[in-house]
């Protein structure tokens, strides 16, 4: 039983330590600080993986830590992520597709849709200004970094499926 519970938590860890590793300072030629968006990123494989790996009670919570450690609004991270769970489990062929390059494009188009809200948010309720070469090299970043999240990100669910059912 203890082992079980183990097992279950490991995804909820590892996307923990991408919550906390993507607040450190990643520093771009030593001036810039680049911060894809790793939490983004994983939370988007493992539910396109498999979407019983995490509840939208699990999805509420760690999408509202990411939020409030980002300082800006608290809850869009989390509706989105709700809506695509929402899709995921009632399997609107919207994001479901065996082609790689079909989920990576799809992922691509909702990651523009998220990071333009955000910077709308951003713009409108902060009126901090958004420096456009750091959110760029954000944004390029991610959706290169996508490939190898979601190849170890299905190997870990497939690896852990019998844990979870």
């Amino acid at each position: 039983m203890l082992n079980n519970l183990a097992f279950k938590s490991i995804p909820y860890a590892f996307v923990l330590f991408f919550i906390f590793f993507e607040f450190t300072p990643n520093y771009f030629f030593q001036e810039e600080i680049i911060k894809p968006y790793m939490f983004f990123t994983i939370l988007y494989c493992w539910i396109c993986s498999n979407f019983k790996q995490f509840s939208p009670i699990s999805i509420f919570f760690l999408s509202t830590l990411y939020d409030l450690l980002q300082g800006g609004i608290v809850g869009i991270t989390c509706l989105f992520f709700l809506l695509l769970h929402y899709s995921q489990r009632r399997k609107f062929n919207d994001l479901i597709s065996n082609d790689f390059k079909e989920t990576w494009f799809k992922f691509i188009l909702n990651f523009t849709t998220y990071v333009f809200i955000i910077s709308l948010t951003i713009i409108f309720f902060n009126e901090n200004k958004i420096v456009l070469k750091n959110l760029a090299l954000s944004f390029i970043f991610s959706i290169v970094m996508f490939p190898l999240f979601f190849f170890i990100v299905d190997k870990l669910s497939h690896r852990f499926r019998v844990y979870n059912e």
